[in-house]
């Protein structure tokens, strides 16, 4: 108790360290995350398409960085250098946020001398601390949500098809538990490093040292800090958020347009009201990594005329710079809570909904049918033959216990298979029969087309000429994750919808692609606006939790790939078929964690 009155106590000093100077606090915070969002992001984003346009690189992933590297060395320098600029922007911003706070702190800010120190420390970098940086963020990511969050970090994750993979094995699941609690305990005890670096002003190595010596024995000290003070402020803003949703419910019962008008405003209100809170649990966070020897103790107030009056000046334009924000947000509220959006298209992950039956097989679609998805989404691999199975993955021994890959056999030879999951059993089937079931029911597929290095150098050819007419006819689509097959198939089909499989969003690309079927952990509003302007739609693949689903609603994607339709079913009825103005509040109010908005979080 003793531990949790110490936090309380910290959490009560710097409040009011905060209530002295919150104009100044207010308009650093807000001010630095606009400067990033309206202009930083913005360059950089213009700069990336630019060389990637110059390179002739269509695209930017993981499948072909090989490639890239090889075959466009001037835009991988390109592309190496931004890289580059981004990580120094990104110091320069801790650099600012740091120097900036301190200095508010003591009473002693000056915008001019904060951007003179903090571009001091940037060019005084050596490649040695460039490359300690890059890891010092990989190390610090576990607490990078709450203590430096930044726009120009939030696409560093692991996007979450890959820890589900990682996680479905033990042996993967407990390297990544061991990976990460190496990392976290690392991160722990580098806390101190960049704070040690800005303001003190040490060397690299000195600064290492430095924070492993004040960090010894404080470990779980920190923890429960960080653990303390987002229960208390989560608490403020449970308790605020449900004063509001309680007002609007209210309100609802408003003649129209007032309900309508309440919404706006209650919205806003939530928006500044995050705002605030965020604000301060980032100071209250970042404080953290100040180690007390840098203040010598608490911090001094001053509190000359000219002290005043310049904190007068400061909160004056803070509020001006609050009411644009609102000013912002409430147009954004209107066309929010005004506009009546199309329901994404439900499409059924690998024919399945919950498990209703083996994936890629007759009677799971059958079943899935029922649901009436607008697509069902599936998988087929060339045999041996030169025929097309239905069939995800590259092995049938998860499925069938035969350790052989759909281009080892013949298509007669595996559809005498049977694969086994969920508790059913059911034949491996070819995409002759699986289409022909489709059709005669009405059901239209989203037809993944995998490729491996053993697979026909004409595969596309084959694959049209058996198929276009009848894809045509039907109204099927077709993605895939190899971009000469979608490449192939516009050139040679143009007609055909086909969309470009992306499981990571690095950047727009500039293909000739219908749409983009984006893994949904690394999707954000940026890549939607692009596809919007683009005249592309956006599919997002896999969403199956409800978290994830009301994200990606609140994204307001073209289609959503799922295992559970029927859960997406009910997702979609409650958040687009009339729901009440406190309804949609709740599902902002749910979704403002994985917002980009500037108005939706003070991160810096």
């Amino acid at each position: 108790m003793q531990q949790i009155r110490s936090d309380l106590q910290f959490i009560d000093h710097y409040i009011n360290v905060f209530k002295r100077s919150w104009g100044s606090y207010l308009f650093f915070f807000l001010g630095i995350n606009l400067f990033i969002e309206a202009i930083v992001i913005p360059i950089f984003t213009f700069l990336t398409s630019w060389i990637l346009k110059l390179s002739h690189i269509p695209y930017v992933s993981y499948t072909n960085i090989l490639e890239i590297i090889t075959h466009h060395p001037v835009g991988s320098f390109a592309l190496i250098l931004e890289l580059v600029l981004i990580v120094g922007v990104i110091f320069f911003q801790f650099t600012f946020l740091l120097t900036g706070i301190t200095n508010i702190s003591r009473d002693n800010f000056s915008l001019k001398e904060v951007w003179f120190i903090s571009w001091e420390r940037l060019i005084q970098l050596r490649p040695t601390s460039i490359l300690f940086f890059i890891g010092y963020f990989i190390l610090i990511m576990p607490f990078a949500n709450l203590i430096f969050k930044t726009p120009l970090l939030n696409k560093a994750k692991i996007p979450a098809f890959i820890v589900d993979f990682l996680l479905a094995k033990w042996q993967f699941a407990l390297l990544l538990a061991v990976a990460y609690l190496i990392v976290f305990y690392l991160g722990l005890r580098l806390l101190y490093t960049l704070p040690l670096m800005i303001i003190q002003n040490y060397h690299t190595r000195e600064a290492v040292s430095k924070s492993f010596k004040l960090t010894r024995h404080q470990n779980l000290a920190n923890l429960r800090r960080m653990a303390v003070i987002s229960i208390y402020f989560g608490a403020i803003t449970a308790v605020g958020y449900l004063l509001v949703l309680l007002l609007q419910v209210g309100f609802d019962k408003l003649p129209k347009p007032f309900d309508l008008i309440m919404a706006i405003i209650m919205l806003a209100i939530i928006q500044i009201f995050s705002t605030f809170i965020a604000t301060i649990v980032s100071f209250l966070l970042l404080q953290m990594t100040l180690p007390t020897e840098v203040f010598k103790g608490h911090p001094t107030f001053y509190h000359s005329n000219r002290i005043n009056q310049r904190k007068k000046k400061i909160r004056i334009t803070t509020v001006i710079l609050i009411g644009f924000i609102a000013l912002l947000s409430l147009t954004n509220d209107y066309f929010y809570l005004h506009s009546n959006n199309i329901p994404p298209l439900r499409i059924s992950h690998r024919g399945v909904d919950d498990g209703n039956g083996v994936q890629n097989t007759i009677p799971a679609m059958a079943a899935t049918i029922k649901e009436h998805p607008d697509f069902i989404e599936m998988d087929i691999h060339e045999t041996k033959d030169h025929q097309f199975v239905v069939m995800h993955d590259e092995n049938l021994k998860n499925l069938t216990g035969v350790n052989k890959a759909p281009y080892q056999l013949t298509l007669s030879q595996i559809t005498k298979l049977v694969a086994h999951e969920n508790g059913y059993a059911a034949h491996i089937v070819s995409f002759d029969d699986y289409l022909a079931y489709a059709n005669k029911h009405h059901q239209k597929l989203l037809i993944e087309v995998k490729t491996t290095p053993h697979d026909s150098k004409d595969v596309v050819d084959i694959f049209l000429k058996k198929y276009k007419k009848n894809i045509l006819k039907h109204h099927h689509e077709v993605h895939s994750l190899d971009y000469n097959v979608v490449k192939q198939i516009k050139a040679k089909a143009p007609k055909i919808f086909v969309s470009y499989i992306l499981p990571y969003n690095f950047t727009y690309p500039q293909t000739s692609a219908n749409a983009y079927s984006m893994e949904q952990s690394t999707l954000n509003d940026s890549f939607i606006v692009d596809s919007l302007f683009n005249q592309q739609k956006v599919y997002a693949w896999t969403v199956n939790t409800d978290s994830e689903m009301d994200r990606i609603l609140w994204l307001n994607t073209d289609g959503i790939i799922t295992d559970n339709l029927s859960a997406l079913d009910s997702k979609i009825n409650d958040f687009y078929h009339d729901p009440s103005y406190a309804d949609m509040l709740f599902n902002y109010i749910t979704v403002i964690p994985y917002s980009n908005s500037i108005t939706s979080e003070a991160s810096v």
